[in-house]
């Protein structure tokens, strides 16, 4: 595509948990794309872009193919742009999104960018950079004293103990690309608002036997007690609703590809595999099953398999137009 103008502006959205993005501009001879993002996040969040893709005549189809990499010193996400209306391909304006996570002890760093590259209808392909800046970002740690029963549960070898990671790790490394269910913001699953372990803490496991371990805290738990409704955090396909050896009655929900929340040490389920649910449905009941010292729901967000801060999606983070903002 031959690039007529390139314009760099930064404007206001008026929606909750948002106020600026920045929106830059390619102007082509066929095309005009716009990429909206935020140009500044942190360690244990995503940059989100959505691109506008607006064709100068109507009614044609338009077959992209695009991709964005954030990197600094080198590579540190990079992900597919997908469709956020699969099957709505046929018009002069196209909408793409794409995710690019960052583990919680990702250094900051100077001169990062996201370099976005793309081929409109199997044409020349070209690409453009957004700056973007990393903030720096301190998670706390904990240190966690475990009896002999949970200490065994931790410690001890077992093979379908094993057999359950890898189906899980393996769930949350796909991505369907045709799987779009949510891309407004979140709600907390719970109406609790004790937080008894935050995303991204270090831990310290200390044994029955007086041994200590390192580990991680990948999400968010609430303290609340068993049996309280447990909702989901948006709309999307429920993947996993099944009981597993460290995290009990477990249910995982797709959201977007890549995209899952997850909700562990459940006492009792109430969706199943398969089942496609609505943002704010009941989906289970919390309680200590798994590796628990206590009655909370654990609360999880992972994209390309890498863990978030869940309440950074409690926001409209992929830019979607409302009311507020047309206004």
């Amino acid at each position: 595509m031959k690039i007529k103008k390139i314009v760099l502006t930064a404007f206001l959205i008026f929606t909750a948990g948002l106020l600026f993005a920045t929106e830059f501009t390619v102007k082509g001879d066929k095309y005009d794309i716009t990429a909206t993002y935020d140009d500044t996040s942190y360690p244990g969040e995503a940059f989100f872009v959505r691109l506008t893709i607006e064709s100068h005549k109507k009614n044609i189809k338009l077959n992209i193919k695009a991709n964005a990499k954030l990197s600094g010193k080198k590579t540190i996400a990079k992900a597919d742009f997908y469709y956020l209306q699969p099957d709505a391909k046929a018009k002069n304006v196209t909408e793409m999104l794409v995710g690019l996570p960052m583990w919680s002890w990702q250094a900051v760093e100077d001169n990062t960018k996201i370099t976005v590259t793309y081929s409109i209808n199997d044409e020349e392909e070209s690409s453009f950079e957004l700056p973007v800046t990393i903030a720096p970002k301190k998670y706390p740690h904990e240190r966690i004293e475990l009896d002999a029963k949970l200490s065994d549960l931790i410690g001890n070898p077992n093979p379908e103990k094993k057999e359950q990671s890898r189906v899980l790790n393996e769930q949350l490394a796909t991505v369907n690309p045709e799987d779009v269910y949510e891309y407004t913001g979140f709600i907390r699953p719970t109406t609790g608002t004790r937080i008894t372990s935050e995303f991204g803490q270090t831990r310290t496991f200390v044994y029955s036997n007086g041994k200590e371990a390192p580990s991680y805290h990948a999400g968010l738990d609430f303290g609340i007690p068993t049996g309280t409704e447990i909702v989901a955090c948006g709309a999307g396909k429920v993947v996993m609703a099944r009981w597993r050896i460290v995290t009990g009655y477990s249910v995982i929900i797709e959201h977007l590809p890549g995209f899952y929340s997850i909700y562990y040490h459940l006492s009792e389920l109430k969706c199943k595999e398969g089942d496609i649910v609505k943002k704010g449905d009941l989906v289970a009941l919390s309680g200590a099953t798994g590796l628990a010292t206590g009655p909370h729901l654990h609360w999880e967000v992972r994209m390309n398999s890498v863990c978030l801060e869940p309440d950074s999606f409690v926001k409209n983070y992929a830019y979607q137009p409302t009311e507020e903002s047309i206004e």
